[in-house]
């Protein structure tokens, strides 16, 4: 079973691959129904980065899913 933040890096990499942008805003569904805005980034020297920074171990346990608001194309040109 692939976890929420394996989905995340690959559809961050597709992301990037598609659009040349550095990384994509998602809403992250977190525990007790709430959620928060993060700009998602995958470096490939630091690994996954929420708004800049590495996610600390607590942000994975409270993360328990994503929902990315900006979608990579669905043509390329």
């Amino acid at each position: 079973m692939v976890s929420m933040g394996e989905r995340l890096v690959e559809e961050v990499q597709r992301f990037q691959a598609a659009t040349g942008e550095t990384g994509m805003t998602v809403v992250v569904e977190k525990a007790q129904q709430q959620i928060a805005l993060h700009r998602i980034q995958f470096d490939p020297m630091f690994g996954l980065l929420v708004d800049g920074k590495p996610p600390s171990v607590n942000w994975f346990q409270e993360a328990e899913d994503y929902h990315p608001l900006q979608m990579k194309p669905q043509v390329l040109h």
